[in-house]
């Protein structure tokens, strides 16, 4: 069984490093220049089950090698695969550079919207307490019990969800 499991994985990889892949959407992907050489692909394309690389550490490394070759094959600008491991490095960096910069910017933006609300609450409470002193003191008491019996504990229930 293991000798067959290791036959259909090596020929799967034959196939996928030709571009010549069995499995349907395996071939779109070809067609379209976007296929992938991973552990994942060849076991789709030889017709096995997730995982049945995981007894052939000889090729899981075969796969390693020849996807990094067909990379180098298939890149415009790198002549080696350290040069295209290079390449896509700087890229990853440049990435996190960008999401750290954008980290940056939410997190200021959500200083400023804090501060604003606080500035609107100070503003809701000022206006609550020259209201309430606009009322009479015998009713000011009714008011209060009549806004704290309406919401209690000041929870405003609803189904936000439909």
């Amino acid at each position: 069984m293991k000798i067959a499991t290791r036959k259909a994985l090596i020929e799967a990889l034959e196939r996928l490093m030709a571009g010549t892949p069995n499995d349907r959407n395996l071939r779109k992907k070809a067609q379209h220049g976007k296929l992938k050489i991973n552990n994942s692909t060849v076991e789709k394309e030889a017709g096995l089950s997730v995982g049945a690389l995981r007894n052939h550490a000889d090729i899981k490394e075969m796969i390693k090698s020849n996807s990094l070759k067909v990379q180098v094959a298939n890149s415009d600008s790198a002549s080696s695969e350290i040069e295209l491991l290079q390449q896509e490095n700087k890229k990853l960096k440049s990435e996190k550079t960008d999401l750290n910069r954008l980290k940056k910017k939410y997190h200021e933006s959500a200083k400023n919207h804090e501060q604003a609300l606080a500035i609107q609450a100070a503003n809701h409470i000022k206006m609550i307490q020259e209201l309430m002193e606009m009322l009479p003191a015998s009713e000011r008491e009714k008011a209060m019990d009549k806004v704290v019996n309406t919401r209690p504990n000041n929870i405003v229930e609803g189904n936000f969800r439909k």
